[in-house]
């Protein structure tokens, strides 16, 4: 097992991060369908850090080609964002027409549900037809952060493969062990991590700050993919819990691997990871879900289902009105209707559950959490 660093500010190096591994042709073989997964998560070009460089996706789909493979991209957005108005913005619309390779919208295509028998937080979930039916899987996320998991990068990146509302079923049964629980059924032959530009702060995965990286992270392991981009963002991937998990059931090391290309330390910049990412985390897990639909209704019939608004304290939602600009995503995406709208965005602070889907919806970052 090893993992590629190269230097660059050009996306046609991704060539060069393949070939240390050994090429495309150890991946890809001839004949084979192979699914390359950006992320593409939201409307946001790749300049913002958000999605994964559509020209380093175009110049992988070329690579597989010349092994004689047929490429095949294949995404689906954060829910509720609409395929049609996602891929415009982020410079996908016309991919097909621009580089000739296919893109299969997965929330629009054939889906399947699948058993996942080692699940922990999951045990079934629904995901696009075309990852199962492929030969191979590429796995391509954007270097970046997220308010809950420290960082999201190939691990978290295969939660795209999941559409529509079933992604906060994840959310809402453990999100970090429902990442790993995926990857033990649906595993990446290939991780290729866009770091040119990516993302920090408390703001990720769609409202971060871009920054320029000008790595790209290459290897045939996730896990040790992963460990080595969380260093390289100044990060322990010891603390980043569903990378530890995923380590610790087997699918990979984050120590212990080879390291080929540029050095390690010539790459590495200490940047604004999220804090705090297990406090949104505990207020979400089953024990507090169960909970609080064993207690809704009797609280509701003492409260005369009153919607009660009150400041932000730790752990709560914050609306900045002014930013909002009324496009009601986040209602449309709250998994639990906490969110309603009253001539302004209002949240209903005793349905909320503190799981920031919305936060992460909002593509003009009016919606954040305050500890």
């Amino acid at each position: 097992m090893s993992v590629a660093i190269i230097e660059t500010a050009d996306s046609a190096d991704v060539r060069r991060a393949v070939d240390l591994l050994g090429g495309m042709k150890r991946f890809v073989s001839e004949g084979e369908r192979v699914v390359i997964k950006p992320n593409v998560c939201a409307g946001k070009d790749s300049s913002t850090g958000t999605v994964t460089d559509p020209v380093m996706v175009a110049e992988v789909c070329r690579m597989v080609a010349e092994c004689g493979a047929q490429p095949v991209v294949a995404e689906s957005p954060i829910y509720p964002f609409r395929s049609g108005r996602v891929l415009e913005r982020s410079g996908y619309a016309d991919f097909e027409k621009k580089y000739g390779f296919l893109y299969v919208d997965l929330d629009s295509a054939e889906n399947v549900e699948i058993k996942i028998p080692a699940g922990r937080a999951i045990t079934n979930s629904v995901v696009g037809r075309e990852v199962l039916t492929c030969d191979r899987l590429i796995n391509m996320p954007v270097m970046k952060t997220h308010l809950q998991t420290v960082v999201t990068l190939g691990l978290k990146n295969l939660k795209g493969v999941v559409v529509g509302k079933q992604k906060h079923i994840i959310h809402l049964e453990g999100l970090d062990a429902g990442i790993v629980d995926l990857n033990t059924v649906i595993r990446s032959d290939l991780i290729i991590i866009d770091g040119i530009i990516g993302m920090e702060g408390m703001g990720g995965p769609t409202n971060g700050r871009a920054c320029r990286m000008d790595v790209i992270v290459a290897g045939d392991n996730v896990v040790e993919t992963d460990a080595t981009a969380t260093r390289i963002m100044g990060g322990d991937p010891r603390e980043v819990e569903h990378i530890r998990m995923a380590s610790e059931r087997g699918l990979g090391s984050m120590d212990g691997f080879d390291l080929l290309g540029d050095d390690i330390g010539s790459v590495t910049v200490k940047r604004d990871l999220p804090r705090m990412p297990g406090l949104n985390k505990f207020l979400i897990t089953d024990v507090s879900m169960r909970l609080w639909n064993a207690l809704r209704v009797p609280l509701m019939r003492l409260t005369g289902g009153e919607t009660v608004k009150r400041g932000a304290v730790l752990g709560e939602l914050v609306i900045d009105a002014e930013t909002c600009d009324g496009c009601r995503l986040c209602i449309a995406g709250c998994p639990v209707d906490a969110l309603i709208w009253e001539d302004a965005l209002v949240c209903d602070r005793d349905a909320c559950i503190r799981c920031f889907c919305c936060a992460e919806i909002c593509g003009r970052g009016a919606l954040s959490k305050k500890f």
